[in-house]
């Protein structure tokens, strides 16, 4: 991510899409590293970094899915003051 944070963009915000797409990609590069690797103990390290991986990647989207529904209700709140 290239541009610095304005803090000011609640809901328009690319900070995790970006790190959900890196995290995406990171998975599928060691899966096709393991897939063509010879050496067990290589493809067990690369195995273990796909897992670790969707890991945090479910925690991405996790935490994603929490902002969102707090964002919503602020909406929420401040539409019923208007």
């Amino acid at each position: 991510m290239k541009t610095p944070c304005v803090h000011s963009c609640k809901g328009l915000c690319n900070a995790l899409t970006v790190a959900e797409h890196r995290e995406e990609e990171a998975i599928k590069e060691y899966r096709e590293y393991a897939a063509g690797c010879d050496y067990p103990e290589v493809r067990d390290i690369l195995e273990t970094l796909v897992r670790e991986r969707e890991k945090m990647l479910t925690t991405l989207r996790e935490q994603r899915a929490v902002l969102e529904v707090k964002f919503t209700m602020i909406d929420r709140i401040n539409e019923s003051f208007s």
